[in-house]
């Protein structure tokens, strides 16, 4: 069966493996590729839906879904980088869901615009 949506933009997952601070020996990210320049589809969440208000601040939060196959490793503790939309970095929120085809995983992705 093949997928209902077409992977045709890279994105890159990154896993964080983490590391000290030399100087002050605090605990700092350190981004690594898991997945690179890996073929998925991307779709953005309506922005009807995309605001959001918590104790009078208002934010805008841009959502999307992403598809990919065979990304059954990838994990919350990951982000992904959307190389067709200039390397713009978004936190795995949700997922992985295995889709129907049982081939391809599906994950909600978020960023906070400005």
């Amino acid at each position: 069966m093949t997928a209902p949506f077409k992977c045709d933009e890279k994105v890159t997952i990154q896993r964080d493996i983490g590391g000290v601070e030399d100087a002050y020996g605090t605990a700092v990210e350190n981004w690594v590729p898991f997945l690179f320049r890996y073929w998925a589809n991307v779709q953005d969440v309506l922005p009807s839906r995309a605001e959001t208000t918590s104790n009078g601040l208002r934010q805008g939060v841009q959502r999307s879904r992403l598809r990919m196959q065979g990304a059954g490793g990838v994990t919350l503790k990951m982000r992904a980088v959307l190389h067709s939309r200039g390397d713009q970095v978004m936190q795995i929120i949700a997922g992985p869901a295995m889709l129907d085809d049982r081939m391809h995983y599906e994950f909600q992705l978020e960023a906070f615009s400005g």
